[in-house]
């Protein structure tokens, strides 16, 4: 597990043992950052809000976001993205809150933080929990007024393709895995393949 690009390029991360986690592959991760790379370059905050090893967030700072938050129930998640922060020397541009996904979005709310790219990763079991977090985030006013929601779940899982404020503007599959894009904005549905509301 690596960064792939930016000023960290090429830095090896720090993983957990075992099967606890399931880490974005480089793979999907780089093809994630290429279409969100327009973003990237104007973006000041980003969010993971399952983060595992923080391999997302860290990448988003090597490729120039300015703060990232990261959000795990894990303890051992926590110390294993709290030891790359340190690794990558970003402990100013880092937060790490030892909580749900659902207790991130409340405290960010309060404290009127606006994102510019929130990522979800949960684990692909938790089809409820992605669902009531895109519907949480959708009614909260925590997206920058171009912001993105960014869900990867497992092929199967239907996402809908409008919830509240936001629209699916894009989704994209990877072998057993989709990427779904949220927006605010008015995008053209046609490179989106999810097929109802929910």
């Amino acid at each position: 597990m690596r960064i792939i690009a930016g000023e960290k390029r090429g830095k090896k991360l720090v993983s957990i043992t075992g099967n606890k986690i399931r880490p974005t592959t480089d793979k999907v991760k780089g093809a994630i950052f290429n279409s969100l790379q327009n973003e990237i370059r104007d973006a000041r905050i980003f969010v993971d809000l399952f983060s595992g090893t923080g391999a997302m967030g860290l990448e988003a700072l090597s490729r120039g976001v300015e703060k990232a938050y990261f959000f795990d129930v894990s303890q051992e998640s926590i110390e294993i993205t709290k030891k790359n922060i340190t690794l990558l020397g970003y402990q100013n541009q880092a937060k790490v809150f030892h909580q749900s996904a659902l207790h991130g979005v409340d405290m960010l709310e309060q404290n009127k933080i606006r994102c510019d790219i929130i990522f979800v990763d949960s684990p692909y079991h938790q089809v409820d929990e992605i669902y009531h977090l895109l519907e949480v985030v959708s009614e909260k006013e925590i997206l920058s007024e171009n912001g993105k929601l960014v869900i990867e779940t497992e092929k199967s899982v239907i996402m809908p393709l409008v919830k509240n404020k936001l629209t699916c503007y894009k989704s994209k599959h990877y072998g057993i895995t989709t990427i779904s894009y949220y927006s605010r904005e008015n995008y053209e549905l046609e490179n989106c393949s999810l097929p109802r509301e929910f």
